[in-house]
């Protein structure tokens, strides 16, 4: 990884976790920007690069309506604010970034994504693209997720599920 990537990877970091300002996060790229013609690329040469430290948090570009959960390292876009209220306790827990375009793309959670739990079990799955995945109570309260919106199914439902890594 050259000096310009990680420069514009810890400021996205920090960015994200609060620590830098939107203002100290222009100062700081710009400090290690390279002459324009040499930072141009294309879509088909940077789908961005993972970040697993960014787990959990829901991310939002300054000059985007975009929402995204961060999971497994890449950016989901969560499709519509019915599929956001349905999962987040509300958008307190929102990070504003400059971009969201150097985090891999994970591609959208399905509309009307949801949490649920069965029946006969306490565990909290969240369900989209045709998965679950179990989330940890500490995983509850660190991601955001709307405990209140968890739908109760029958376990044959769930069970009928593939089931995806568990969020931690």
């Amino acid at each position: 990884m050259n000096k310009q990537s990680l420069a514009a990877r810890a400021t996205v970091v920090l960015v994200s976790l609060g620590v830098l300002t939107a203002g100290a996060a222009v100062t700081a790229q710009a400090a290690t920007a390279r002459p324009q013609a040499a930072t141009v690329s294309t879509a088909a040469q940077v789908e961005g690069e993972l970040f697993p430290e960014l787990n959990g948090l829901r991310i939002k570009a300054v000059d985007s309506d975009d929402v995204y959960l961060v999971l497994d390292g890449e950016r989901h876009l969560i499709p519509s604010s019915v599929t956001y209220d349905a999962l987040f306790r509300g958008t307190d827990g929102v990070r504003l970034v400059l971009t969201t375009a150097n985090i891999a793309d994970g591609g959208p959670l399905t509309a009307y994504a949801y949490l649920a739990r069965s029946t006969d079990d306490t565990t909290v799955y969240l369900v989209s693209n045709g998965l679950k995945r179990e989330i940890t109570p500490t995983a509850l309260d660190t991601y955001g997720f709307n405990t209140a919106a968890v739908r109760t199914t029958y376990p044959s439902v769930l069970a009928a599920l593939p089931t995806a890594a568990p969020l931690t």
